[in-house]
């Protein structure tokens, strides 16, 4: 009796953790309060379009990049975005950003600036 306690027992604590992961998944709202926080930038409606900040030396400028293509994928626990701007200013400049959001976080996969 006492390994059919344990066992229920185990079997419980499973599921509330699978449930409470279930409603803390991220959204696409989520991302948009991820990338500001994180990177300090800003999405226009859905993050077609993306400003940055970029300072060099005593010079700041609004940079705008598009988004080129992307993906998203949503499992059961989880929300991968992998998205690749190109600057609007200058065309070689790309920006890929590659996340994974569990349990109501964002965990940054990679996220580089490379010419094209």
């Amino acid at each position: 009796m006492n390994k059919r306690r344990t066992f229920l027992f185990f079997i419980v604590v499973v599921i509330t953790l699978s449930i409470i992961s279930i409603l803390n998944k991220p959204t696409e709202n989520d991302y948009e309060k991820w990338l500001k926080k994180e990177y300090g930038i800003d999405c226009k409606e859905d993050c077609s379009i993306i400003e940055m900040t970029s300072i060099n030396g005593d010079i700041t400028e609004r940079i705008k990049y598009a988004d080129v293509k992307g993906t998203n994928s949503s499992g059961l626990f989880t929300l991968r975005i992998n998205r690749q701007y190109q600057s609007l200013n200058d065309p070689e400049n790309m920006m890929n950003i590659d996340v994974i959001g569990f349990n109501g976080r964002f965990y940054t996969l990679t996220s580089r600036n490379e010419p094209k």
